[in-house]
């Protein structure tokens, strides 16, 4: 019994099913939506992602095209925060953003799915969330190494 339920965790993590069925609402909280937090988040918005960036050794996408839909990706679920946290100022709406978002992300290159997550994270900070209860992770990997470590 163990070890089926060992291989069906594993086959959950290895073909990203994991993922889908990972719940954003587990430690949900009231967040304080402020102005100067959405002006943060639009501010996050409009700067340039996915260019190099000689600080993180990050080389930047690959051509402007892959940089630029990597980019309005992150542009796109930073507005649906900016247009929804004022109604519904919840962790889980941030954490249920990102979710959509990083499933359609289906980039293979590592380094741009590692630099969505830094977007991610970034937005995370500023809406004064500590962490995306090993949601990242499990995208990112298949399995909530966080548990682990």
């Amino acid at each position: 019994m163990i070890v089926i339920l060992v291989a069906a965790i594993v086959a959950a993590g290895v073909s990203g099913l994991s993922f889908y069925l990972w719940p954003t609402f587990l430690g949900d909280h009231r967040l304080n939506v402020t102005p100067a937090m959405l002006a943060r988040l639009d501010e996050l918005k409009r700067e340039h992602k996915f260019g190099p960036d000689a600080a993180s050794f990050y080389p930047g996408a690959r051509n402007e095209a892959q940089r630029a839909a990597a980019q309005l990706v992150a542009d796109n679920v930073i507005q649906a925060l900016i247009d929804d946290l004022p109604a519904h100022p919840r962790r889980a709406v941030v954490l249920g953003h990102f979710k959509r978002a990083l499933a359609g992300f289906t980039t293979i290159e590592s380094e741009e799915r590692d630099r969505m997550l830094f977007y991610l994270e970034r937005a995370l900070d500023i809406c004064g969330i500590e962490g995306s209860s090993q949601l990242f992770t499990v995208w990112r990997y298949g399995f909530p190494y966080g548990w682990f470590f």
